[in-house]
């Protein structure tokens, strides 16, 4: 299988060409980061597929200040393909208190400067999408989306929905039923990696499971064009 995207990994933890099986035959990467250490090695990354995204994500709000507020900034405003993430919310660790300022300040610069913002959650969709209806937001990458609940009102913030190895741990029920539920132009397909699940062999397994489930021929096409038009606004 060519061409398809991956719409969410951390290529600062190993070489974008060894992160799975197939990584090589990837379209589109794009890259995140999780702390304030791995914006410059993000940045020195050669691989021409890659988008960059810089953040702190939400298991380390202590590494947000006006400092890094400012660094991120200037990262944005000296390459206009760079983007923000991975940024959001956990209710697993840490204090959402803590976390939410942390988030809306990387939100709204994400808005300000027309980028797209890639949002983690655990256990938080209704205060991310409360946090998306009271604060200035652009471009929304939900990474790792699961919730079918809470999918119409994301939907109506103008958010993709990119889908994960993750998924799989569920019931085939559940899986096509989420899968049935988001708008077929707002689908995205993403590893996380190297942060996969456990019997995770590449993107062309994964893939071709979303496509069984889903119905949709070439969901691995759909989903690179998706990622294509979010990436260019």
């Amino acid at each position: 299988m060519d061409g398809f995207s991956d719409a969410h990994l951390h290529p600062t933890d190993t070489d974008t060409g060894a992160m799975y099986r197939d990584a090589l035959q990837a379209e589109v990467l794009v890259g995140c980061t999780a702390r304030l250490s791995e914006w410059g090695p993000m940045s020195a990354i050669g691989d021409k597929r890659l988008v960059r995204s810089y953040g702190i994500h939400p298991w380390y709000p202590d590494e947000w200040d006006a400092d890094s507020h400012s660094k991120l900034e200037a990262i944005l405003d000296s390459d206009p393909a760079a983007h923000v993430g991975e940024i959001g919310l956990d209710s697993k660790r840490g204090s959402i208190g803590d976390q939410m300022p942390v988030f809306k300040d990387q939100l709204c610069l994400a808005a300000e400067k027309d980028r797209i913002a890639s949002i983690h959650m655990v256990g938080t969709e209704k205060e991310v999408l409360d946090a998306l209806r009271s604060a200035p937001h652009g471009r929304i990458l939900l990474h790792s989306y699961g919730s079918d609940s809470y999918l119409r009102p994301f939907y109506e913030e103008g958010c993709y929905f990119s889908i994960s190895p993750r998924i799989m741990s569920r019931s085939e029920v559940r899986v096509k039923r989420l899968l049935s539920a988001i708008p077929p132009d707002r689908i995205l397909t993403e590893t996380d990696a190297p942060n996969f699940p456990k019997g995770f062999e590449g993107m062309g397994p994964f893939i071709s499971e979303l496509e069984r489930m889903s119905g949709i021929a070439d969901l691995a096409s759909l989903a690179a064009s998706n990622l294509r038009r979010l990436i260019d606004g």
